[in-house]
């Protein structure tokens, strides 16, 4: 039998906005309070919030937890390549 390709996975668990643990995450491009950049294998997501902090980061296993106040995530289809400034105010 030939190979099979098996797409990696991308889980999130979110815990009454206050807790995130994620697993398919291939680049953490920025952690900040307020702004967490992060390249997954279902595109890039961009997740906005306060008092943010990642309390477990493995990029081995390609998973992240966060804790503090999530008030948004926007995923974007391109999954390769940086975040650009000009992309962070749209």
């Amino acid at each position: 039998m030939g190979e099979v390709n098996k797409a990696k996975t991308h889980k999130v668990v979110m815990d009454n906005r206050n807790s995130l643990s994620m697993t398919g995450i291939s680049k953490v491009t920025s952690i900040d309070p307020d702004l967490v950049l992060l390249v997954t294998e279902q595109g890039k997501l961009k997740i906005i919030g306060k008092n943010m902090q990642a309390t477990n980061l493995d990029l081995d296993k390609g998973m992240l937890d966060l804790t503090g106040n999530i008030n948004s995530m926007i995923y974007s289809g391109d999954k390769e390549g940086a975040f650009s400034i000009k992309g962070l105010f749209k």
